[in-house]
Order: C-alpha cells, then structure tokens, then sequence
C-alpha cells in the first residue's frame, strides 16, 4: 500500500516526527510513502508551513530517511505548494533547485479568505456557498496555467464543512478535468475528509467517475498531520475507487509517474513485499 500525502512538523500543525510517521508505516505493512509537506508563501501573511529557507532541511531529511530504511519501505519527498501566482516565480526556483519526487498543488486561500479554517465566517452560512465555489474554480482554472507541478491535492476542498456547490457548476468543473487530462495532471484522492464534516473523500465520488471516465490519473493520500492518521480509511477509499473502474494507482520518482496495480498493493501488504512498477 502506498500513502502519498504525509506532513511533517515543519509546517507547524503537525505532530510525530518524520522519523515516527516511517516506523508507522512500516508497521502497518505500507510499501511507500511520501512525504508531502505543506510550502506556502504568502508575503506577509503567517502561515501554517515551513519557510522557504526550510525546504533544503526538509529536503536533506527525506534523503536520511530514504537510506536508513531503504530495505524495509520506499520513502519519497515532496511538496504541497499552495497556489499564489505573486510567488510563483519563487516557487519555481525552489522546485527546480531540489530533485523532490513530485510536486503537489493545493488552494487553501481565496485572497484572504482561509477555505479551511473552521473560523472563518462562510463556514456558519455568512457567505453563498456558490459564490465561493466560483471564487475557487476560478482560481482553479488560473492555477491550471502554470506547469510547476505533477498532482493536485484535494481537488474539491470547499466541500469541507459540509457545503456543497450546485449543479450549475458542474460543467465548469468538467471543463477544468478536461485541461487536467491534457496538462498529464494526477488527481489526489484524499482520505481525511471521511473525518470531516463532509464526511466522504476528496474528490466526491462523481467528480471521481469523471476522472476516471476521462483517463486522469489518481493517486491515494491520507494527509496525515500525525502518524496514526497514515492509510486512514483507505480501505473504504480504495472500494469506492475500484467500484468506479480504477485498476492502477499513480506514484512518483524524481517527477515521473508510474502506475502501481492496486491487486498488487493489496497482496503486496498482506505479503510484505514491494509493489510492482509497470
């Protein structure tokens, strides 16, 4: 089994050491992990992430990682970059100066508007759930511009707290999968929201059948802030992706992806053997 979404205590909301989250994972028969930490840039502004001057020791830790336990589980690194366009020149130098294994997208602001924070006012219905839908796809679609990165986490966020969009958005979200598919994008099925008020997987189950439909490719992350957290709730992740017609899972090394078979990962946990690259 594989865990492509596991954070670290450098973006500062986040307990266990690297160290723990590894022997966790190993421990419960995890084949590969990746480490998938948080960098957003928001000059001015704090935020929960590591700085900038950080992600050379984040780096460097993954690497130490990688060799102490080479023979019992394959470790790889990466980043969560929150989109901000203002930044993005900085993004790129630091994208390009490490050999990460695959650099993830995320949108967690809209302007200031923290879409994830429990204490912002369109969380008790101060704000039309439409508008903030047409707020994040829009700058969904921006993102979608630049080429600095291979995956996209938690594609539809804004469902966190329960508030879904309406159906008046649904071909814009289909047009967005469709730029996806074209740019060879992965989308990320991420397991925490079972635990949140939504109470179900990000992406929801229709946007997956349209990923799948359209050929994209998908990869699994729990992302997990604590290593008891790694491979939460995979197992009803996985049925609900077998169930709408996904055979593989994507992972990655040095930016390029391969396909994992998910029978594999199965068998390979039970058997505690590594997953087979095709």
């Amino acid at each position: 089994m594989i865990d492509y979404h596991i954070h670290t205590p450098l973006c500062r909301h986040s307990t266990g050491s690297m160290d723990d989250c590894v022997r966790y994972a190993v421990s419960t028969g995890m084949t590969e992990i990746c480490f998938l930490d948080h960098l957003t840039i928001r000059p001015g502004k704090t935020a929960k992430s590591m700085d900038p001057t950080e992600v050379s020791l984040y780096f460097n830790a993954v690497q130490v990682l990688k060799d102490r336990y080479k023979n019992r589980i394959r470790i790889k690194g990466g980043l969560e970059v929150d989109f901000n366009p203002e930044v993005n020149g900085l993004i790129e130098a630091l994208t390009n100066t490490f050999s990460f294994d695959v650099i993830a997208a995320s949108i967690h602001f809209l302007g200031e508007l923290d879409i994830v924070s429990r204490s912002e006012a369109w969380i008790h219905a101060h704000m039309d759930p439409d508008l903030l839908y047409s707020r994040y796809l829009e700058q969904l679609r921006e993102m979608l511009t630049y080429d600095y990165f291979d995956l996209i986490c938690h594609i539809d966020l804004p469902k966190k707290f329960g508030k879904t969009f309406s159906g008046s958005f649904r071909s814009e979200m289909d047009d967005i999968l469709s730029v996806i598919k074209k740019k060879g994008i992965a989308v990320e099925v991420n397991t925490s929201g079972y635990d949140h008020p939504i109470g179900e997987a990000y992406p929801s189950p229709d946007i997956l059948a349209v990923c799948r439909k359209l050929g994209i490719s998908i990869t699994i992350g729990s992302d997990a802030h604590h290593p008891e957290s790694i491979g939460k709730h995979f197992a009803k992740a996985l049925a609900q992706i077998q169930k709408i017609g996904y055979k593989h899972l994507t992972a990655f090394s040095n930016r390029n992806p391969f396909k994992i078979r998910i029978a594999d990962m199965v068998s390979s946990t039970l058997n505690s053997g590594c997953p087979k690259e095709i």
